[in-house]
């Protein structure tokens, strides 16, 4: 028996782990590093995948909320309070991540000029907050047990509903992976790690669940509940790095920009470049830089230059802004960017 638990455990968290179908999704996590890996094109829009993920989610959600509760209520672990506090707090975030999603698919507007995908981040900075908050929740219950303990009941409903819990949430991160190939939203990306978590709490707690049937102390539920709460504000800290990078527009990550960078020198007029400056909001990259042509190059000539470049970026990241300012060969000196080391 130990040794099939153990196997169901390792068996969710191999599944967990793994890392998105998207390389690109995993980069967001390495803002800054070079990965020394090739750059690969970005996912175009997947709208109705989105949708169709966030509709999904939401029910799925629902529904364990509802099991869980029926199982905390017949068995009294704090094991599956855990999970019940986790799938909650997920239903609520589903309902934030598919408004969030719906908004920034919304186009520009007059007072939103570069669009609304920044409520992206801060979806991922509520989610964050939510977490953290139940983290606290279930160290606050689990002290309150480690005091006054009171044996589990019921462990084949709670056992029974926790393997249904355990289907259910890694069919959703499977989906949710799946959608990732075609979309590279940070909402969704965030929903996979929170949706992973909660399938490993939820086999966590059926081995609790089986180790208390077969006479486990009575202590073991209380300190795994305290794990779970370790684990959902390790998992909130990543939300919140990934939040910050976009909402401070922190750079993209070392790879891309040499990707970018190798589009611009590969231009045969292109006889140097300067200032270049990206940052990610939703998932549109904004790309910035000046390019030296030849001094003789007509106007004409230079526009067409950075019609050139701008396809190239665009075929590269099919959803970019690209800002390019064209210099005479050898003026480097910039009125807006002045800082040594970053802009020049």
């Amino acid at each position: 028996m130990a040794s099939a638990l153990l196997w169901v455990l390792g068996a969710v968290s191999y599944a967990v782990m793994q890392p998105p179908s998207n390389g690109d999704v995993v980069d967001r996590n390495r803002q800054g590093q070079s990965t020394g890996a090739e750059s690969k094109p970005r996912p175009k829009y997947g709208w109705s995948k989105q949708l169709t993920t966030a509709v999904l989610t939401i029910a799925v959600a629902l529904t364990l909320v509802g099991i869980k509760a029926f199982a905390y209520l017949e068995s009294g672990s704090l094991s599956i309070l855990s999970s019940l506090t986790d799938s909650v707090l997920d239903s609520f975030v589903s309902m934030l991540v598919l408004g969030s999603i719906i908004y920034a698919h919304r186009p520009a507007d007059e007072d939103h000029r570069w669009g609304h995908g920044k409520i992206e981040a801060v979806s991922a900075l509520i989610q964050a907050s939510v977490i953290i908050g139940g983290a606290a929740f279930l160290i606050f219950e689990s002290i309150r047990t480690l005091v006054s303990p009171s044996p589990i009941v019921q462990h084949e409903v709670g056992i029974t509903i926790m393997v249904i819990s355990i289907v259910l949430s890694l069919a959703v991160v499977l989906w949710q992976r799946h959608a990732l190939r075609s979309t590279d939203s940070l909402t969704i990306e965030a929903e996979a790690i929170n949706y992973g978590t909660d399938a490993l709490i939820n086999a966590g707690t059926l081995i609790v669940l089986v180790a208390s049937l077969y006479g486990a102390p009575v202590w073991i539920d209380p300190l795994f509940a305290v794990l779970a709460a370790c684990s959902m504000a390790w998992m909130a800290r990543g939300l919140l790095n990934k939040a910050l990078a976009m909402l401070l527009d922190r750079e993209l990550p070392d790879h891309e920009r040499e990707a970018i960078i190798d589009v611009i020198s590969s231009h045969a007029a292109v006889l140097g470049w300067h200032d270049l400056r990206t940052r990610c909001h939703g998932q549109i990259y904004d790309i910035s830089f000046d390019i030296e042509v030849d001094a003789r190059l007509s106007l004409w000539d230079s526009h067409n230059v950075t019609k050139d470049l701008e396809r190239a970026l665009l075929e590269r990241f099919p959803q970019c802004d690209v800002m390019i300012h064209v210099d005479p060969q050898g003026f480097t000196e910039d009125e807006r960017h002045r800082v040594l080391g970053v802009h020049f």
